[in-house]
């Protein structure tokens, strides 16, 4: 036998190729490639909602928190005035802690109960200004009318006041009140 020099003849057509595709390697894989990230940008999206949806539970929780406090500090009676005093203490930290033990001394309560004063707050606004995991300081506006036995009708005021938070335990507690003048009236 022989070797023969012969030469095959091929045809080839435009639509048809001889051999594999090129990039038939990457046609197979680009599902595959394409599920990492689509898989990375829902564990992104799930992430964020769920932070979103912890982030306003807990304003929620720290609104109602900062509403509690300011209706025990504006909201108090001659008759109660141990009681209420106690109640705004529960909610006093640090150096607020000690200007409560300053302001509501038993001098401030024998005058209220000697003037038979009563205090009657409403909340008509209760703002978030800042918050993180630790800390947090809202603006309230509140509505607040004073009466005693020496006036004869009672007083209404708009008590506008930035209190300062901290996270103490499972709850916020009141570290700071800052009382703002109200506006002149003309």
């Amino acid at each position: 036998m022989q070797p023969t020099d012969t030469i095959e003849r091929v045809e080839v057509s435009k639509d048809r190729r001889v051999g594999p595709a090129l990039g038939s390697g990457l046609r197979a894989r680009l599902p595959w490639l394409l599920l990492v990230p689509a898989l990375a940008a829902a564990g992104t999206f799930a992430y964020l909602w769920q932070t979103a949806a912890g982030s306003a539970e807990a304003e929620s929780e720290l609104r109602a928190e900062a509403r509690s406090f300011v209706l025990a500090l504006t909201n108090f009676g001659s008759e109660t005035i141990e009681d209420d005093v106690d109640e705004i203490r529960s909610f006093a930290s640090g150096p607020f802690a000690d200007e409560v033990d300053e302001l509501f001394g038993n001098a401030t309560v024998a005058a209220i109960r000697k003037a038979e004063a009563a205090s009657t707050g409403r909340v008509e606004e209760i703002f978030i200004q800042e918050m993180d995991g630790r800390s947090a300081s809202v603006f309230a506006v509140v509505r607040e009318e004073v009466a005693n036995k020496n006036i004869a009708e009672p007083r209404t005021d708009v008590v506008r006041m930035e209190v300062g938070l901290v996270r103490s335990g499972e709850r916020w507690k009141v570290e700071r009140v800052e009382l703002f003048q109200a506006p002149a009236t003309s």
